[in-house]
């Protein structure tokens, strides 16, 4: 059974970072299933340390967004809304080319809270970085 509570297209995916911090960074979703979805962002002049290499504040930004938007997809945001609570995120080697792939997936779903796992690897498949994300779930205010 899907995981996400509304229907999931790329372009849907895409149009929730427009005018925001993935959109500037070139976060772009390339890949979903019933319970993951997957984004790129690449190593260019938005997302590159001084010395050339992939800044490492760039993934945390990319982890956090493709958590964020899969916790999301679980939601009725009618009515509630996610917002990360904490990123532990490991950057165990120096990534000098792009673009990055990132994958998030559940580890636990519960009422008012998500841990995500975000695997991040370059395109042959290294890995170059793995986060964990948790998200609370709140209720959102009546205005």
């Amino acid at each position: 059974m899907p995981l996400w509570t509304r229907p999931v297209s790329l372009a849907t995916l895409d149009a929730i970072g427009v005018n925001s911090a993935s959109e500037f960074f070139g976060i772009r979703y390339t890949a979903f299933g019933k319970d993951w979805i997957e984004a790129t962002i690449p190593l260019d002049e938005r997302t590159r340390n001084a010395n050339g290499t992939l800044h490492p504040g760039a993934l945390g930004i990319l982890a956090e967004t493709i958590g964020s938007v899969a916790a999301s997809l679980c939601i009725d945001t009618s009515h509630q809304v996610g917002l990360g609570q904490i990123l532990h995120i490991n950057h165990p080697v120096s990534i000098t080319s792009g673009p990055i792939l990132a994958r998030a997936s559940p580890v636990l779903i519960l009422a008012d809270s998500h841990l995500w796992n975000i695997s991040m690897k370059d395109l042959n498949g290294a890995n170059e970085s793995v986060a964990r994300l948790t998200v609370v779930i709140l209720e959102r205010s009546v205005q």
